[in-house]
């Protein structure tokens, strides 16, 4: 029997927050006009569910004394393309196959603000395979009254999460990654999901100790427990990483701008601006992950959890970090590295290869680890 998910949503608002351009003349500003008001909404797909049903409403910015009649429409894709390069994501567009209104019109009654509701079914939902994003835009008209061109379309986020429950243990464990012979960074990403058992002095992420690493502590000069880039560049975030919860944590550098910023769960904790050229990943003593075997000064192991841990030779954005911190596709453009640390990655004979099929690196054994509960970031 399909399992029909039912869920009431109007897009609706608060009028304050109309947008209003400069050169509109006062008549113009006081002429109604037709919009949604909550022109983004974002939904998870569950296992179970087939269908989702969702309650449209449009609204007027000010009454009127006739009616006024509006009609709902599935945009064209090129809207699609304009949000994904507006806003650096890469959403799909919903097919609009799968998409049914119990009506295309509506009418907004005399001396009344909303339409009357148009209910949109989406179907299909149970194919959706795990990670996978979507975005469907729905358009609203009138033929009585003009369209606010910012908010005549209202966008639909749907994405199956990702449901991680395998994860690489760290406890005095190591990948050594050797890139291939010229690698040389300009612009880049480091970022990984992050468990905390414990915390000492200081605890490596990942990274090119003395040129370019991620790691968490320097005691006595950086709390322990503060997220840091050190090596030729040195700044940290302000407040400190709790043990027994996971973390997305990222450090970017955008090489043209300079800008660079370290990341907690998609946000922005802290940022800097430099002017390097770059690094080569291969240098002193090379990119480690979890601990750096046989480093004079100490081997700094992080002691706990990591998955999804990846390096990029582009600088991803603050969206592009918060849409994929679960999963991403292996053949992405610009991604470097990728191990995933949940027993796809096959460890034979001391080496591991990594998610895009394209580097080996050293390690002394990742023992893969079960969660009770799948892996959540908050």
């Amino acid at each position: 029997m399909m399992n029909r998910h039912i869920f009431k949503f109007c897009v609706i608002g608060i009028t304050a927050l109309l947008p209003v351009a400069c050169n509109d003349s006062e008549n113009d500003l006081l002429e109604p006009k037709v919009y949604f008001e909550n022109k983004e909404n974002t939904f998870a797909i569950e296992d179970d569910h087939e269908t989702m049903t969702f309650d449209l409403a449009s609204r007027l910015s000010a009454m009127t004394a006739s009616q006024v009649d509006v009609s709902y429409s599935i945009a064209e894709p090129s809207v699609v393309d304009e949000y994904n390069t507006k806003n650096g994501t890469s959403y799909e567009m919903f097919d609009p196959s799968q998409v049914k209104l119990s009506s295309a019109t509506s009418v907004i009654p005399g001396g009344k603000l909303y339409a009357d509701k148009v209910t949109m079914e989406l179907t299909g939902l149970d194919a959706v395979e795990e990670g996978k994003s979507f975005i469907l835009p729905v358009r609203v008209r009138s033929t009585s009254v003009s369209a606010l061109p910012d908010t005549s379309i209202a966008f639909f986020i749907l994405s199956k999460p990702i449901k991680i429950l395998n994860v690489g243990t760290f406890n005095g464990n190591y990948v050594s990654v050797r890139f291939p012979a010229g690698t040389y960074f300009t612009s880049f990403t480091y970022e990984t999901l992050i468990y905390l058992n414990s915390i000492s002095n200081n605890n490596t992420v990942m990274g090119t100790e003395g040129v370019m690493i991620l790691r968490i502590g320097d005691a006595p000069g950086t709390p322990k427990d503060y997220l840091e880039v050190a090596g030729r560049q040195h700044y940290n975030v302000s407040e400190g990483l709790k043990t027994g919860r996971w973390y997305h944590v990222a450090l970017t550098y955008d090489q043209p701008s300079g800008k660079t910023g370290l990341y907690v769960n998609g946000a922005k904790w802290a940022e800097s601006a430099w002017a390097i050229p770059g690094f080569d990943p291969n240098s002193d003593v090379g990119f480690n992950i979890g601990m750096l075997p046989g480093f004079q000064w100490g081997t700094r192991p992080l002691r706990g959890y990591l998955s999804e841990t990846r390096v990029w030779s582009v600088a991803r954005t603050e969206n592009q970090l918060k849409q994929n911190m679960l999963g991403i596709d292996p053949n992405s453009e610009g991604l470097a590295l990728y191990y995933k640390f949940n027993g796809t990655d096959v460890q034979q004979g001391g080496t591991i290869m990594d998610a895009t099929g394209r580097i080996n690196g050293t390690t002394n054994g990742i023992r893969i680890h079960t969660l009770a509960t799948p892996v959540v970031v908050e």
